[in-house]
């Protein structure tokens, strides 16, 4: 069991991954957390807890919108390059 402690709410969670990359995992969001307190004037625990949690999951979305642009650029690559290939070797003969 760990001990979590966030925007002064303790409790305890369990979880099969290794205790350091939950800790990492609770420091990101805490930073998240503290640049939601510098930009935002809120004293409510809740709201800084969801727009944290917005930021957290706009970067996530944005990540995957990268690595979905860049598998859709390497698959046009492979055709050109497959299409250029076919082309050669068209005027070979």
């Amino acid at each position: 069991m760990m001990r979590i402690d966030l925007l002064g709410v303790s409790f305890q969670i369990q979880s099969d991954e290794d205790p350091e990359y939950v800790e990492e995992i609770l420091g990101y969001y805490r930073a998240r957390i503290r640049e939601i307190e510098e930009s935002v004037a809120t004293g409510d625990p809740l709201k800084k807890a969801i727009l944290a949690a917005l930021l957290v999951t706009d970067e996530l979305f944005r990540c995957r919108g990268n690595q979905g642009e860049s598998t859709v650029t390497g698959e046009v690559e492979a055709i050109t390059r497959r299409l250029l290939e076919r082309i050669d070797d068209a005027l070979d003969h």
